[in-house]
């Protein structure tokens, strides 16, 4: 991911980088995530990160895009070939919603972790529900009047909204947490059928 002539290109350092930035957010925090703390431990200087990176928190988004492309794995792993498209759906979101717990509040912290652009907010998990609830209208199970961006959004927030707050509060159970969250979601189906 360097850059060269203004392009971005994908080198071995970049991917050292990127690992190392994974390893130390999700297991320490994005408190310990620092330029200063990646150059220390690949014995570099600040321009070698800076040469690939705009700033730290391009890093963090990085790392964000990491987890969530662990956390769809696991999503996509839920689904059942013969079940309804909503079985389905929720078989994903409760996924979601148990691994973002069972992991630490680093996990978490980047799994909620978004950019605005133009576009809108940009998370690859919320992304990865509006292409399922598009695929859904394509094959009939949502209605076609559904705007798809609004119901992603609302599911990540109440799928990694809830888990996070859970996680942070001993005194809330999971039980009841889970009970919150499936309420909210079959809310939201109701609205897409």
């Amino acid at each position: 991911m360097a850059f060269s002539k203004g392009k971005r290109i994908e080198d071995e350092t970049s991917k050292r980088i990127v690992d190392l930035a994974v390893n130390i957010g999700c297991r320490e925090g994005v408190d310990a995530l620092t330029v200063t703390r990646l150059c220390r431990e690949l014995n570099c200087d600040r321009r070698v990160i800076y040469n690939r990176f705009r700033d730290i928190d391009e890093v963090n988004m990085i790392v964000a895009k990491r987890c969530n492309e662990e956390l769809i794995q696991k999503a996509e792993a839920s689904v059942l070939e013969g079940a309804s498209y909503y079985d389905n759906l929720l078989a994903r979101i409760m996924t979601v919603f148990t691994y973002i717990y069972e992991k630490n509040a680093y996990f978490q912290y980047y799994t909620a972790l978004y950019e605005v652009s133009e576009g809108g907010v940009k998370n690859e998990l919320l992304q990865d529900l509006e292409r399922v609830i598009e695929r859904g209208k394509t094959q009939g199970a949502v209605n076609a009047a559904t705007d798809s961006k609004m119901a992603a959004e609302t599911l990540w927030i109440l799928a990694t909204g809830i888990s996070r707050m859970l996680a942070v509060n001993t005194e809330y159970q999971y039980q009841n947490a889970r009970k919150t969250m499936l309420y909210g979601v079959q809310a939201v189906f109701e609205s897409m059928k």
